[in-house]
């Protein structure tokens, strides 16, 4: 079943887009970045998927919820320059001034990951991205601005990301349940499905012979830690090549933190 979510253009109103994150907590950007760059980031992505297992991710929850057929890859920019276009892109820019500024004097990213959800792949548990940060529980403003690219076609039966359209607006404590509406965020490649951090989602389970993949990064206001270390992920002159702007909101400043206002 096609997503409801509604879908905008490339060259969409950063306010109107805002508006649909506003009301449903995700909405969908066609054609996201140009095909030649999706090309790009596709083809440096699947070398590295290559070389690693599924569950190639380490932790408590491996099996359950990062996923028993599933790999995933961090470090994007130092495997993809191509990575820092998706990372400076101005509508997702936009946004964070909508959502973030008003919070911070600036934002920057807290992680990239590659997802690539495998044959045979069960559904992910529906969870809110911003609750990475348990000291800082709901009710909360949005701290996290997120992106999630097709680099394949996403369907519902392949895995394409389920969401909870205005879950992002429940009141502290509500989870969802079997009665409430569940949109799966069906998208060619290229497209990218942009959401909150408060909004429930998850992997959709893949039926398929496929691999879906999906490249995500999100971003937060300046003074909250981010998940992932991105000088030790990308590597140093990896960072130092690209734009500035990428830097800073990679979190690298060679100056040093006090040259923050």
């Amino acid at each position: 079943m096609p997503s409801a979510l509604r879908r905008h253009s490339r060259d969409v109103d950063p306010a109107s887009l805002a508006a649909s994150l506003e009301r449903d907590g995700g909405a969908i950007v066609q054609r996201f970045l140009e095909p030649e760059v999706v090309s790009a980031l596709a083809e440096d992505y699947d070398r590295e998927l290559a070389a690693v297992d599924w569950c190639n991710t380490k932790g408590g929850l491996t099996d359950t919820f990062f996923g028993a057929r599933t790999k995933r890859l961090h470090g994007l920019l130092g495997k993809s320059p191509h990575f820092a276009e998706a990372v400076a892109h101005p509508l997702l820019a936009a946004l964070c001034e909508h959502f973030l500024r008003p919070l911070a004097h600036d934002f920057r990213v807290s992680t990239g990951e590659l997802m690539a959800i495998g044959p045979g792949e069960s559904r992910q548990a529906l969870h809110r991205d911003a609750d990475s940060w348990f000291h800082y529980p709901p009710p909360r403003p949005e701290i996290l601005v997120s992106a999630n690219l097709a680099l394949t076609d996403f369907r519902t039966e392949n895995g394409a990301t389920v969401l909870v359209p205005g879950s992002q607006a429940w009141e502290p404590g509500r989870k969802p349940t079997d009665d409430d509406a569940l949109d799966h965020a069906e998208m060619e490649r290229g497209d990218a499905l942009v959401y909150t951090g408060n909004v429930f989602h998850g992997g959709g389970r893949n039926e398929t012979e496929e691999t879906r993949i999906g490249l995500y990064w999100g971003y937060i206001p300046s003074w909250l830690r981010p998940l992932e270390n991105h000088v030790v992920t990308n590597g140093l002159p990896a960072i130092e090549k690209a734009p500035k702007r990428v830097q800073e909101l990679l979190d690298y400043k060679p100056e040093g933190w006090d040259a923050f206002p």
